[in-house]
């Protein structure tokens, strides 16, 4: 799409490698990073470029052998497997289910923003579906508390774009396993939805699995499993009205169908949940790591799949018509969260799905 903004900010933090062979997190002037999105990314401008993605053909449905509806496929930790026959929306499911490596929450959660610019086009979608799809190792913590103190912020811009648009939000959590919560039904309410962040940013403490099926004892992470219930298991509503969009956060590299980590087996490859995040025209808008600061001694390449391709495939943001920035801008506060969020919706509000 023609919107592509890349920042070029100085760096103050390097993030910690997930899992228990992490490094220290201890802070570093020296680096430098860049955030790529199609959005304009933070409140200060740090120079523009243009760019705009390709169509594709529509994708067919993926599932977890690559053939079928695209539905999450449902499995336990003892990998017992079966599909579903919906598409994931809302108006087709009425309740989700299990992800491939993990469980279904049915339920954990209860009960002076700046001037923000719509757009009032007659095009633009009237309703948003965010899904947060959220690393919750031991080294997301930081990143998690900093929504729980945006998130409030983020809905306020949202709800004072001049379409006025219907805002539901989702939360998928994973580290080698996944979990979808409320079944993947939308959140009551935004300060339902803070309240589970302060509850996952006080899990990243526990290095745990989100289901309770041990420890983190590794560094790449589920991000695969973890979109591919995203588009298949939460309750979206028809793409027709609805910008579908995810931010995803993770600072590590993921592992693809047929890698084991920590004792969990991953169920897809990148083309079945690339294939099922396009065939619902979900936007993935990634917040990951650029500065080769990634893996157990923190200095890994992890950009694979976000910014830069993955096997000589197209990176999901790109892929998706979404964007990518850079997490460690976001935690040295060289780049406003609730800012980047914002921009991209606002960025995608009134533009078609074209992904690459």
């Amino acid at each position: 799409m023609p919107f592509l903004r890349r920042l070029a900010l100085p760096l103050v933090i390097l993030v910690p490698a997930c899992g228990t062979e992490g490094g220290d997190g201890s802070a570093s002037n020296s680096a430098t990073g860049t955030a790529t999105s199609v959005t304009s990314a933070s409140a200060t401008d740090a120079g523009t470029s243009t760019g705009a993605g390709s169509a594709s053909e529509s994708a067919s449905e993926a599932t977890a052998d690559g053939t079928g509806t695209g539905g999450a496929s449902q499995a336990s930790q003892t990998g017992e497997t079966s599909e579903p026959t919906g598409t994931g929306d809302a108006s087709t499911s009425t309740s989700a289910s299990t992800s491939t490596t993990g469980g279904v929450d049915p339920g954990t959660s209860s009960g002076g923003a700046d001037t923000f610019e719509g757009t009032g086009d007659d095009m633009c979608k009237m309703q948003i579906d965010i899904v947060f799809v959220m690393d919750v190792s031991t080294s997301m913590l930081a990143l998690l508390q900093k929504l729980e103190d945006e998130i409030l912020t983020v809905d306020t811009k949202l709800k004072s774009l001049d379409v006025l648009p219907d805002i539901h939000y989702g939360l998928v959590v994973f580290v080698d396993d996944t979990l979808i919560i409320n079944g993947g039904a939308p959140y009551a309410d935004v300060q339902a939805l803070k309240m589970d962040f302060n509850k996952w940013w006080k899990f990243t403490q526990s290095n745990s699995q989100v289901n309770g099926g041990g420890s983190n004892g590794d560094w790449p992470e589920n991000s695969i499993d973890a979109l591919f219930t995203a588009a298949g298991a939460f309750q979206w509503r028809p793409m027709e009205d609805t910008l579908r969009m995810v931010i995803h956060c993770t600072d590590d590299t993921f592992g693809v169908k047929g890698a084991v980590q920590s004792g969990v087996a991953i169920q897809h490859t990148y083309e079945e949940t690339v294939l099922a995040l396009q065939d619902r025209q979900v936007r993935v808008f990634a917040f990951t790591d650029d500065d080769k600061t990634g893996g157990p001694g923190n200095n890994e390449d992890v950009s694979m799949g976000f910014f830069t391709p993955y096997n000589g495939q197209t990176p999901i943001p790109d892929a998706t018509d979404g964007g990518a920035f850079n997490i460690n801008l976001v935690l040295a506060n060289q780049l406003s969260l609730n800012a980047a969020i914002n921009d991209s919706v606002s960025n995608s509000l009134c533009q078609d799905y074209i992904p690459q």
